[in-house]
C-alpha cells in the first residue's frame, strides 16, 4: 500500500484533523508535546498545513509515476543492464583511446629515434643533446659546422636513419660494421685489425677528410703524416751520446670513446654531434658467440680507436699532442738538453751529454704519461749509449740513418730465392705474393737509402714489375 492510500485510510479512521496532525508530527512540523499543551493556535496550524500541501502533492505525483511504471523490479533490472552496458562501452572507448595514444607516442618515438637520436645505446647516450658548441672555435679551425643529426647526415651523404644505424652501440648483435682478423706482432702475440665495411668506411673517410685533415698534431709527432716518414723521425737523433726509448702500452685501445668525444667537444662541436662523431670513429673489440644455434657478435671490451680505421691514426696523434708538448718541454730544460720525438706509440729522447742523469727524465715520462691517461710499457724501455748500436723506429742511427744489416740480409735472401726458385714457389712458402713482398722491401729500402735501392733494382730489374 502506498503512503497516500495509507493517509486516506487514516483520515477515514480518526478524522481529517487528527490524521493531518499525526502526519505533521511524523514529518517533524509538530511534536506531541505541542498538541498536549494545546499551544498551537489556529493561524499557526493553517500555515503548517499550507507548507505541507506541496509535500503531499509530491507524494501523490510519486505514487502516480510508480503506478505507471508497472513491474518495478523488472524495470530496475533493465535499468541496471543498460547502465552496465553503458559502463562497458565507455571502458572499451577509453581502452581504444589509450591504445591510439600509445601508438601515436610509439610512432613519434620511432621518428625521433631516426631523426634526433635521443638514445644510441647503453653507456654512450648521456650527452645526446644537440645544443651548445662554439661556432667561433670551429670557424677558427676551418671546420664544418653542424647543429643537428640531420645536418651531419646530409653532409656525409647519409639519411639520418643510416647514420643512426652506423653509430648505434650494440652490446650483442648480428650486425657488424667491421671485418675482423688478427695479425702477428713482432714482439709476439697478435694484434686485432678491424677493417671497416663500405658504409662505415665512407663515414670515417668523410670525418678524416673534412675534419681531421684540417688539424695539425704537435711538431714532435712524425707518424701518420703526409710526406713524413720513419727516416725523418730517426734523423732527429743522429750523433747522440744517449738514445732513450719508451713505448706507450696499447696506444690505440687506450684512446677510448669518452676521450674521443671529449676531443670533438674541445674542437667546438655540441655534445650530440661530438657523441655521433666519436661513435663513428670508435668501436669495441668483439667476439663471435653462438648460443642455441644463434650466432651473435658480442662486445668484449670498451669502445676505443680501432686499428684499421682511417680515422684512428689522426685522432691518436691529435689526442696525444698535449703529451708531446709536456714531454718535449720537460726534456728541453733538463740537464743535457734532450731532443724528443714520437712515432705512433714510440717515444724517443736523445742527448749529446754522455754523463746525463737519466732518473729525472725516466720518472717524469712515466708520471706525465699517466697524467695524460697513457701507460708506459716497462718491458720496452731501452737505453742505448754510443758507441754501441743505437736504433730509432727500426733504423740504425749514428752519423747517418741506415737499414739494419739483419734486414738487408733478409731482403737479399728473398730476392735470391725468387730468382733461383721462382716467384710462385716462394709465394707458396710465404703464404703471400712474393713479388708484392719484394716490391715492399725495395720501397722501404728506397725510402731509407735511394742509392742502395738503385743498385738492387739494377741487379734485379724484375722488382719493377707491376710498379
Amino acid at each position: 500500500m502506498s503512503s497516500v492510500e495509507e493517509l486516506r485510510e487514516r483520515i477515514g479512521e480518526v478524522g481529517r484533523a487528527a490524521a493531518v496532525a499525526e502526519e505533521m508530527i511524523r514529518l517533524g512540523f509538530l511534536t506531541a508535546e505541542d498538541l498536549k499543551a494545546a499551544s498551537l493556535d489556529q493561524e499557526r496550524f493553517g500555515t503548517i498545513v499550507a507548507e505541507l500541501r506541496p509535500t503531499l502533492e509530491q507524494l501523490r505525483e510519486a505514487e502516480t509515476k510508480l503506478v505507471s511504471m508497472g513491474d518495478l523490479p523488472a524495470l530496475l533490472k533493465e535499468i541496471r543492464s543498460e547502465r552496465i552496458a553503458m559502463v562497458k562501452a565507455k571502458r572499451e572507448e577509453r581502452k581504444f583511446q589509450q591504445e591510439q595514444e600509445r601508438l601515436r607516442r610509439q610512432e613519434a618515438w620511432e621518428v625521433r629515434k631516426r631523426t634526433e637520436a635521443p638514445f644510441l645505446g647503453v653507456g654512450v647516450s648521456e650527452r645526446l643533446h644537440f645544443e651548445g658548441g662554439s661556432s667561433e672555435q670551429l670557424q677558427a679551425k676551418s671546420l664544418p659546422e653542424f647543429n643537428t643529426l640531420a645536418d651531419l647526415a646530409a653532409a656525409m651523404g647519409f639519411t639520418t636513419q643510416d647514420l643512426v644505424w652506423l653509430c648505434y652501440e650494440r652490446g650483442a648483435t648480428t650486425v657488424d660494421h667491421y671485418t675482423r682478423f688478427e695479425i702477428p706482432k713482432r714482439s709476439g702475440g697478435t694484434r686485432l685489425i678491424s677493417s671497416p665495411k663500405p658504409k662505415m668506411r665512407k663515414a670515417q673517410t668523410w670525418v678524416n677528410t673534412n675534419i681531421l685533415s684540417n688539424l695539425q698534431p704537435s711538431r714532435y709527432c712524425y707518424a701518420f703524416r703526409p710526406g713524413i716518414s720513419i727516416v725523418d723521425n730517426a734523423h732527429q737523433h743522429l750523433n747522440k751520446s744517449i738514445v732513450l726509448k719508451f713505448d706507450l702500452k696499447d696506444f690505440f685501445p687506450s684512446i677510448t670513446f669518452s676521450r674521443v668525444r671529449g676531443y670533438f667537444q674541445y674542437l667546438g662541436y655540441n655534445p650530440g654531434i661530438a657523441t655521433v662523431l666519436a661513435l663513428i670513429c670508435t668501436d669495441a673489440p668483439r667476439a663471435r658467440v653462438t648460443v642455441k644455434g644463434i650466432a651473435s657478435i658480442v662486445a668484449i671490451g670498451e669502445r676505443s680507436l680501432p686499428q684499421g680505421a682511417c680515422t684512428s691514426p689522426a685522432l691518436a696523434n691529435l689526442i696525444a699532442s698535449r703529451l708531446d708538448s709536456r714531454l718535449a718541454g720537460f726534456a728541453r730544460y733538463l740537464d743535457g738538453g734532450w731532443t724528443y720525438t714520437r712515432y705512433a706509440d714510440d717515444l724517443t729522447f736523445s742527448t749529446n751529454k754522455a754523463e746525463a742523469n737519466l732518473a729525472p727524465l725516466m720518472g717524469a715520462v712515466k708520471r706525465l704519461a699517466l697524467d695524460e691517461r697513457f701507460e708506459i710499457n716497462p718491458k720496452k724501455t731501452r737505453v742505448m749509449r754510443s758507441p754501441r748500436r743505437q736504433s730509432v723506429t727500426g733504423l740504425v742511427v749514428g752519423s747517418e740513418v741506415r737499414i739494419p744489416k739483419k734486414v738487408i740480409r733478409q731482403i737479399r735472401a728473398l730476392f735470391h730465392n725468387i730468382e733461383i726458385k721462382g716467384a710462385e714457389a716462394v709465394s707458396e712458402k710465404l703464404g703471400k705474393n712474393s713479388l708484392n713482398v719484394a716490391q715492399g722491401f725495395w720501397s722501404y729500402m728506397h725510402m731509407v737509402d735511394p742509392d742502395l735501392a738503385a743498385g738492387y733494382l739494377k741487379k734485379h730489374p724484375w722488382i719493377s714489375q707491376g710498379k
